[in-house]
């Protein structure tokens, strides 16, 4: 069943880290042929690929049957003799409850959540941050940094290494 084709905007860096680069744009176009969105890409590995692949539909929601779901899905798609993956092991997972944001989408929908940031390289003499994500506003991440005198911190998506919510029954959506 081909969906309609999902509008995500995502930040390369952060939803395909590293060696997933390579692939992002191939497991983008098979996942958004399916009921579920991408959140994140991990590969490592060289004579057998890690694949590891967090996603959700559209709800934010992904159980076990889900990930059944789309694993059988992206098998068919790797086992395809023109895939050029021979030697891997793959793992489907939901987000979780740290999830990582991965897409300007994510960043408008969980704001108000409190996150944890690793930066490339450092603010104000830090590279780790906690706080509360305040939003995505003229290209730039805002966060509320708890406790700081500061002015809220505005980050460009581009410095940063990673970034999760950090879950606490407070602030459950």
């Amino acid at each position: 069943i081909l969906e309609e084709k999902k509008n995500i905007n995502y930040f390369e860096h952060l939803v395909a880290p590293g060696k997933a680069g390579d692939f992002f744009s191939i497991f983008e176009s098979v996942i958004n042929k399916t009921p579920y969105s991408l959140v994140r890409l991990k590969i490592s590995g060289s004579d057998e690929l890690q694949i590891q692949i967090m996603a959700e539909k559209k709800d934010k929601s992904m159980v076990i049957e889900d990930c059944k779901k789309l694993s059988t899905m992206l098998i068919d798609f790797i086992e395809d003799p023109k895939s050029s993956i021979e030697n891997y092991i793959l793992e489907v997972s939901s987000p979780g409850i740290d999830r990582p944001l991965t897409s300007k989408e994510d960043f408008s929908y969980w704001a108000g959540s409190n996150i944890m940031m690793k930066l490339k390289k450092p603010i104000n003499s830090l590279k780790k941050y906690e706080g509360t994500l305040k939003g995505f506003f003229n290209e730039k991440i805002e966060i509320d940094i708890s406790g700081s005198h500061e002015e809220n911190l505005l980050i460009e998506p581009e410095i940063i290494k990673s970034i999760n919510v950090v879950w606490s029954p407070e602030t459950s959506q």
